[in-house]
């Protein structure tokens, strides 16, 4: 009597344990598949100096514009692809005539960044953010500021480019947020022996917004 008792309880137990683990409500990613953003950005000046060209250039601080596109993988979590340009002023020295009188000429240079990168921080309301990305980027189209004639290198090459950094973000709603973010990008462009031997830094301070679909 006393086995069937005990039996029956914990056919019963199993049968109710069973029903509450159905309703429970299942877990699931409800963030958007997928993210575009648009940024404006401050990036600040760096001195190189080039190994091709045997120039130096001293590079102030510029605007940066940059967009984006990402697919969401997890949970606030995102991989995505950025495209970024800026157009920066700059003091050339060419060391070939250096001794000769171009002692500071005037110029005007881009720069263009093409990065894959990965994301992770989202939700409504204000959260922190952080990324880590890697790309190239290009110092190209260098022209002199009062006549406008190209400056060595017309095309430049494309150096490899890693970085990281993050920021805050407010989520305006599931599929909307705006953020700050600050990066730190080493690139590893070719350098003369003029220079210590070192990846050049840039620093640039973002602030953009995201539209989920």
């Amino acid at each position: 009597m006393l086995r069937r008792t005990v039996c029956s309880m914990l056919v019963l137990f199993a049968t109710t344990a069973g029903a509450q683990i159905r309703r429970q409500p299942q877990s699931f990613n409800n963030d958007p598949d997928y993210w575009v953003g648009l940024s404006l950005g401050y990036v600040d000046g760096i001195t190189l100096s080039d190994e091709r060209t045997t120039a130096l250039w001293q590079m102030g601080y510029a605007a940066q514009i940059r967009a984006t596109l990402e697919k969401t993988f997890g949970r606030g979590a995102t991989v995505g692809v950025a495209a970024g340009f800026s157009t920066v002023p700059l003091t050339y020295y060419d060391e070939e005539i250096f001794s000769v009188g171009c002692k500071g000429c005037r110029a005007d240079a881009d720069i263009n960044q093409y990065t894959a990168f990965v994301r992770i921080g989202g939700g409504t309301g204000f959260h922190g953010v952080y990324q880590l990305e890697g790309g190239v980027t290009q110092f190209t189209n260098f022209r002199a500021r009062d006549s406008g004639d190209s400056v060595d290198p017309r095309s430049g090459a494309y150096d490899g480019t890693v970085g990281f950094g993050g920021g805050a973000a407010y989520g305006l709603s599931r599929t909307s947020d705006i953020y700050v973010t600050e990066m730190l990008d080493f690139v590893f462009h070719r350098q003369g022996p003029e220079v210590e031997q070192r990846a050049p830094r840039m620093f640039t301070l973002r602030g953009g917004f995201r539209f989920g679909f």
